[in-house]
């Protein structure tokens, strides 16, 4: 037997729930209060040049941080649309290792990703989730689907996972040569 094994000891399942769903409203919470500032950024008045936010056209600010006239601000999405995104976030691999880390490690350890199949369990994300959907209740309604299904995972720009991609042996994908996740 290992000796460092003798010295961990694993917390209760109850405590790594809280600790997740504790985790998970802090970061929802900040979605939220980042996506509803009144600023040009997010503000469906936004002067765009391309993809770039260089201002507002409804309260006239040159800035893109600050809004002159908050009672002219029309945030982009509304409150329900905006946690319904950040659900979404929760349930896309990529975003969680990129935006979420945190958030990863607490569904890794309550066995959330099944390796072979490269999906998450939706049963547990929806465990970690219930309680928090009972305290915002926001978002009433918006949740679908069945219990037990499996969100397979889907990378962006259409690559299908395979046995030949790169990964560092525990699953997750190999850093680029530059030492970026792509």
């Amino acid at each position: 037997m290992d000796p460092l094994l003798s010295k961990i000891k694993l917390k209760a399942l109850e405590e790594i729930i809280t600790a997740a769903r504790e985790t998970i409203h802090r970061h929802r919470r900040k979605f939220l209060q980042r996506n509803l500032r009144p600023c040009p950024e997010n503000c469906k008045g936004a002067s765009m040049v391309g993809h770039k936010v260089v201002g507002c056209t409804n309260c006239g600010s040159p800035n893109t941080d600050n809004c002159l006239k908050e009672e002219k601000f029309v945030p982009l999405f509304t409150k329900e649309e905006l946690a319904q995104q950040f659900a979404d976030q929760l349930r896309n691999p990529e975003v969680l290792l990129r935006e979420y880390r945190d958030v990863t490690v607490f569904l890794w350890v309550l066995g959330a990703f099944d390796k072979q199949k490269k999906e998450i369990d939706e049963t547990i994300v929806e465990k970690v989730e219930q309680s928090e959907n009972k305290i915002r209740k926001m978002a009433a309604g918006v949740q679908g689907g069945g219990v037990g299904r499996a969100v397979p995972v889907r990378d962006v720009g259409g690559h299908n996972p395979s046995e030949n991609d790169q990964t560092t042996g525990d699953g997750t994908p190999s850093p680029t040569p530059d030492g970026n996740r792509s």
